[in-house]
């Protein structure tokens, strides 16, 4: 018996123990049964939208324009990144051509010392489908794929300037910076990081130049892209008319003001013109308003035929 009851105190004492072990009931937190369960793989990071301006070639002229363009930057990609790809997809606005060889593709984007690094592969050299057609454009659209990649990386602010880099596959050079056979000239070397290129900037002033520029030329069709497209009448006709009765001969741009919600701009010229009849006309510090559309600045033909005191016909 007293080995029975020696046995009995035992067990009670062995279940005491493990009872004091154990923590209360008010002090264990339940957690609800999916925040128990660890997953085999951490969850992607979400993707990030935000809207950018982007920089396209306005038509066929030596001038970019604005496109306004909702973006997503996908997990583990860069915001310089994400914008050049949707550079490379093209303007969605009619009228543009690519920029970029058909082939091309950003591999990378880095940043230091205010810098952008861009790394594209070869087929940024190579040449455009339709450069047959129209050869004597390709440098210049070179250039203007140039300017318009850094303009849109440029534009916050943040960077001072993009240095281009081609990671070569076949035609192996000493370094992977952009080599200035890219703008189709003999000169050798590589290519300094480009800063922005304020003459090919769709700035009010450089759109008054180039539709002065075509209106002295009497190139009536480059003058048409400068006209708004709110006229009632066809944008081509309103050009002949304004060089019926009298031909720029001269003008000089000075600087432009911008209204408060950037719709409009007015800038200031002086004009030279010659009547049929061979009298020179000045007229000094003419108001040209220019209003935005679809990233580009146009002038009303009826304002300019006003400048020159013309009537509609």
């Amino acid at each position: 018996m007293k080995r029975i009851r020696l046995l009995c105190l035992l067990l009670a004492a062995l279940l005491l123990c493990a009872c004091s072990q154990r923590p209360p009931a008010a002090l264990v937190e339940e957690l609800p049964q999916e925040e128990r369960v660890i997953p085999a793989e951490p969850e992607a990071e979400a993707a990030v939208q935000f809207t950018a301006t982007l920089y396209f070639r306005y038509a066929d002229t030596p001038l970019l324009r604005q496109e306004a363009r909702d973006i997503t930057i996908a997990p583990n990609e860069s915001r310089e990144k994400a914008l050049v790809s949707a550079l490379l997809e093209g303007a969605r606005e009619p009228g543009s051509r690519a920029l970029f060889p058909e082939k091309t593709r950003v591999l990378s984007a880095q940043a230091q010392d205010g810098v952008v690094y861009i790394t594209f592969n070869e087929a940024l050299y190579d040449r455009y489908a339709d450069e047959d057609r129209a050869p004597a454009q390709s440098v210049q659209r070179r250039r203007l794929a140039m300017a318009a990649l850094t303009a849109t990386l440029t534009e916050s602010g943040e960077y001072r300037g993009v240095q281009v880099l081609v990671r070569a596959e076949e035609k192996v050079s000493g370094s992977m910076r952009l080599q200035q056979r890219y703008f189709l000239t003999e000169e050798e070397g590589v290519v300094p990081p480009f800063t922005r290129w304020s003459d090919c900037l769709p700035t009010p002033g450089a759109y008054a130049r180039e539709l002065l520029s075509a209106w002295q030329a009497r190139d009536w069709e480059s003058l048409s892209l400068y006209l708004s497209a709110r006229d009632d009448r066809g944008v081509r006709q309103a050009a002949e008319v304004l060089g019926r009765e009298m031909a720029l001969i001269s003008f000089a741009i000075y600087d432009a003001t911008t209204s408060l919600d950037g719709a409009a701009a007015v800038v200031c010229a002086d004009l030279m013109f010659r009547t049929a009849a061979g009298e020179e006309i000045a007229m000094e510090s003419c108001p040209l308003r220019l209003t935005r559309e679809n990233g580009a600045w146009k002038a009303a033909a009826a304002q300019l035929q006003a400048l020159m005191g013309e009537k509609d016909e």
